[in-house]
C-alpha cells in the first residue's frame, strides 16, 4: 500500500462523518436505518463503520479512516469500513475536489427513489446501476465497479443494486440535503388517496 497522505483537519472530518451519520438515524424510521457516511480527507477517505449483519443499526459506531484505492484501513485504524466501501469510493473518484457520499438501504427511501427515476418529469435524474453477479458479493468482485457509475450527466442520485440509495455533495450536510429531496420529489409522485364514497358522490341538500 503507498503512503496516503492525510488531511490536518482529519479529526474535524470524524466528527462530521459521525454527525451526519446521527441525522441519518433521525430521517429514517425508527430500526429501519441501514447506511453509512464518507468524506475525503486529503488523499484518504473517512467512512462511518461499526455497523454489523444482526447487529441493531448505529450502534458502536465509529469513523474509520482508508486508503481510497485499496478501500483498506490505514494502519492504526481499529475499525473495518463497511461492505458498501466499493461503492462509496467508485462515487468519490468521480467527485472534483472532494466532497461527501452518504447512502441508506432504508427501504421507504428506496421505493421514493425508485419511483423517482421511473418518471421522466420528476425534476431529478436517477441512475440505475444493477452489478453483475460478482459484483455484489465480496470487496474484491467490485473491481471496475466506477465504470459503472458514471455521474458525468445531471445525476441526483444512485439506486445501487436495487437496495441502496446514494447522494454527495461538497459537505456531508449537502450529501443529506439530496437525499432528502430525493424523498420529497418521491413522496409527491404519490397517488393522491382515493375519495370516499360520500366525496365521490356529493353532499345532498
Amino acid at each position: 500500500m503507498k503512503p496516503v497522505r492525510v488531511h490536518e483537519e482529519v479529526e474535524r472530518h470524524r466528527e462530521l462523518v459521525l454527525l451526519a451519520c446521527r441525522s441519518l438515524d433521525r430521517s429514517d424510521p425508527p430500526g429501519q436505518a441501514s447506511g453509512c457516511v464518507s468524506m475525503r480527507s486529503g488523499e484518504a477517505v473517512v467512512i462511518s463503520a461499526g455497523e454489523e449483519d444482526g447487529e441493531p443499526p448505529r450502534t458502536g459506531r465509529n469513523a474509520v479512516l482508508i486508503d481510497p484505492e485499496e478501500g483498506l484501513p490505514l494502519l492504526g485504524e481499529l475499525a473495518w469500513p463497511p461492505p458498501e466501501t466499493p461503492a462509496h469510493l467508485a462515487i468519490h473518484r468521480q467527485l472534483p475536489g472532494g466532497g461527501a457520499v452518504i447512502h441508506t438501504r432504508e427501504p421507504a427511501t428506496v421505493a421514493l427513489t425508485e419511483a423517482v427515476g421511473a418518471a421522466p418529469s420528476a425534476g431529478a435524474t436517477v441512475l440505475t446501476v444493477a452489478p453483475g453477479p460478482r459484483s455484489t458479493s465480496g470487496r474484491d468482485d467490485v473491481a471496475g465497479l466506477e465504470k459503472l457509475i458514471d455521474l458525468s450527466g445531471p445525476v441526483t442520485a444512485v439506486l445501487f443494486d436495487g437496495s441502496a440509495v446514494f447522494t454527495w455533495g461538497r459537505s456531508p450536510d449537502e450529501a443529506l440535503s439530496g437525499l432528502e429531496r430525493i424523498r420529497e420529489l418521491g413522496r409527491a409522485l404519490r397517488p393522491a388517496p382515493a375519495a370516499g364514497p360520500g366525496e365521490a358522490e356529493g353532499k345532498t341538500w
